[in-house]
């Protein structure tokens, strides 16, 4: 049976597919007018070492593999992402649940940030936010090769297991009347952090049944955060 192919693009994410060693690799293709890059000279050479199989071409060929611009350079086939059981991550002290987060930038860079502060199990919800497409890869810098990533649950499905296992949940949400430094203060030891998109915010159901609705207070005349930075600080402060 044939084995369902990716196709990733970008620099750092090409080479942190290829470190990770995660994925079965089947062939990269580099830019062959790219020699005057430092990045894509580095990435051939790692290519070399590892004894990848590369192809040259020119920047139409690229585009055609991938569907856009953004390449840098490099397209990657590989297998694709495997994702995580859910059951399999409930031994784990911390994890975060991306509740309607559609935009894949915004997915790829709260894993970037949550890989980053030591995160490592990311909750996708089966409908509702993007899979690890190869945007969402890109949007990570690679990241996302290194976090285990579940999607078998929906949102509320999440945190109900999780709350029976033993997770205290706490969802940010602007009308909350805790904030991050309270939930570090408590310190539970397993902890489920809720983060919602941008336009519906996290579900009314998970808002009900948190143990801590957690609000980032804000001085400027911007009445919202990104997502993405929202999440940010609250990885950072509860990590």
């Amino acid at each position: 049976m044939a084995v369902p192919l990716d196709c990733i693009y970008g620099i750092n994410p090409v080479f942190e597919a290829v470190r990770a060693g995660r994925r079965q690799i089947s062939r990269v293709w580099l830019n062959k007018d790219g020699g005057n890059n430092p990045r894509l000279r580095k990435l051939a050479q790692f290519l070399d070492s590892r004894q990848e199989p590369v192809a040259w071409v020119d920047r139409a060929a690229l585009f055609e593999l991938c569907g856009t611009r953004e390449h840098q350079g490099v397209v990657l086939e590989a297998s694709a992402f495997e994702y995580t059981p859910f059951a399999d991550m409930l031994e784990s002290p911390r994890l975060v649940l991306l509740d309607s987060i559609e935009d894949p930038h915004n997915v790829g860079a709260i894993m970037r940030t949550a890989e980053a502060l030591g995160w490592g199990d990311v909750l996708l919800p089966r409908r509702g936010s993007p899979l690890i497409l190869p945007s969402v890869a890109k949007a990570s810098a690679g990241a996302c090769e290194y976090l285990r990533i579940a999607v078998n649950c929906s949102a509320n499905q999440y945190m109900k297991i999780a709350q029976e296992a033993g997770y205290a949940v706490a969802a940010l949400d602007g009308s909350g009347k805790v904030s991050l430094e309270d939930v570090r203060a408590a310190a539970p030891a397993k902890l489920l952090l809720v983060v919602g998109g941008e336009d519906s915010g996290v579900s009314q159901f998970i808002i009900n049944n948190a143990e801590y609705v957690v609000a980032i207070p804000q001085k400027g005349r911007i009445n919202s955060l990104n997502a993405s930075v929202a999440a940010g600080l609250a990885l950072y402060v509860l990590g």
